[in-house]
């Protein structure tokens, strides 16, 4: 079953329990159904089941036609979970659009095993992103005639951006939920790429007075999304991320900014997994703690050498806590709010 279109009379007979929730969402398509449940993410609290209409991923998938150029035939690579947003959209766009899928198991390197065929286009969260440059895949192999790779789910560390800027393939860092239908903004990836996302056309943008990010368009059924996403708005069709309101840690009074933080320590730390967020501190209300995955420490002066320049003291993490793994969400993104919890039980 790895090359098929979905809109044929007859389907290959599934190999895998992955192959079969595949064919079962095509039929689910093909029969007319109107609602379809996704689960969300789960990286920013509880997963929760929400109801997408076929007319927003219709929208959506139009959408990203037209932005591509895709043409019948072209090819797209699945090789996401089709129970979450992303996943389903690759079928929807090839059922809309009339597109040839290429059917490979969900794992952090997908493209391993596969032998070279042409892609138009393929959408990677950043953790097979990061597998697959450590593996050195030869995307040549399959992306030298591809219309667009998409980067969703989590920003890009400096060694990754690097290695990514140079590519002779147009790929994009895209930006989206599941409420919005996959992708509403992208970034270009290249040497010269700017720190901002452009919308599309089809989507109307706006800042509420939280300064979070609000969208509306056919693939939200023309109802406001607001987002937890504090953005800095450039110009009419064009923002720029600062982070996520429920990310910014109280204290002593002063907002420190998660992000800000992770991201003055990408550039020495792009070798491990971490992250910054707040823990409970008598005195001053929440601490801003550094999360390291694996057991190895690092000199507990090395923070101040790394952040100072783009740093304020007060926006240091004053605590490093070390986990030997992280906790991860049933869509294999990090979960912040569960490894917290972990060793803030571990203290009890």
């Amino acid at each position: 079953m790895q090359l098929f279109s979905p809109l044929s009379e007859d389907y290959p007979i599934p190999a895998s329990e992955f192959e079969s929730q595949v064919v079962a969402f095509c039929r689910q398509w093909k029969s007319g159904q109107t609602h379809f449940a996704f689960m969300t993410s789960g990286s920013t609290g509880s997963p929760k089941s929400i109801l997408i209409t076929r007319e927003a991923m219709i929208a959506s998938a139009q959408m990203t036609g037209n932005w591509l150029q895709l043409a019948p035939n072209d090819v797209v690579l699945l090789c996401l979970p089709v129970h979450y947003i992303a996943g389903a959209m690759v079928l929807v766009r090839a059922m809309v659009l009339n597109l040839r899928v290429c059917v490979v198991h969900p794992t952090v390197n997908p493209l391993q095993g596969l032998e070279p065929i042409s892609i138009q286009l393929a959408s990677f969260v950043p953790n097979q992103w990061y597998t697959m440059l450590k593996d050195g895949v030869d995307f040549s192999a399959y992306f030298n005639q591809g219309k667009a790779i998409l980067l969703g789910g989590a920003s890009l560390s400096p060694w990754m951006l690097q290695k990514t800027q140079t590519m002779p393939f147009p790929i994009f860092l895209t930006y989206g939920m599941t409420e919005t239908v996959s992708h509403v903004a992208f970034q270009s990836i290249s040497p010269s790429c700017e720190n901002k996302f452009t919308l599309f056309s089809e989507v109307d943008f706006e800042v509420s007075e939280t300064d979070c990010a609000r969208f509306k368009g056919k693939m939200t059924d023309n109802v406001w999304i607001q987002t937890n996403d504090l953005v800095e708005q450039i110009s009419i069709n064009q923002f720029r991320l600062r982070g996520r309101i429920d990310r910014v840690i109280n204290s002593a009074g002063r907002k420190i900014h998660a992000e800000r933080v992770e991201e003055a320590l990408l550039a020495f730390f792009s070798e491990r997994s971490f992250f910054v967020a707040a823990i409970p501190d008598d005195k001053l209300g929440q601490k801003a703690t550094l999360f390291m995955e694996g057991l190895v420490e690092i000199d507990d002066t090395i923070l101040n050498q790394v952040a100072m320049p783009t740093l304020q003291s007060w926006e240091i993490p004053k605590l490093v806590v070390y986990l030997s793994k992280f906790e991860t969400t049933q869509s294999g993104k990090m979960d912040r709010l569960k490894s917290v919890a972990l060793y803030l039980n571990s203290q009890k």
